[in-house]
């Protein structure tokens, strides 16, 4: 059986596979569900410790930056 940190580590991957998934949407719809993603990922942040709520932020940090010097690069071309 799982223990409560095993799980924690499981809804972290889990979030930030769904925020890469979001990354890959086209814009429109990024831009509709960027702002649901966030509420939901708070109510979940607030049960994690300081260490989970890092890498997260950490990871959609680069996804935001990837996203956004990919869409910068595709506008140049």
């Amino acid at each position: 059986m799982a223990d409560l940190s095993e799980l924690q580590g499981e809804v972290l991957a889990l979030r930030c596979f769904v925020a890469a998934l979001i990354s890959t949407a086209p814009l429109g719809q990024q831009l509709r569900v960027w702002p649901a993603f966030n509420h939901y990922s708070e109510l979940v942040q607030d049960r994690m410790d300081e260490a989970g709520k890092a890498a997260f932020n950490h990871a959609v940090v680069r996804l935001s930056a990837r996203r956004q010097s990919s869409s910068s690069a595709s506008g140049t071309a």
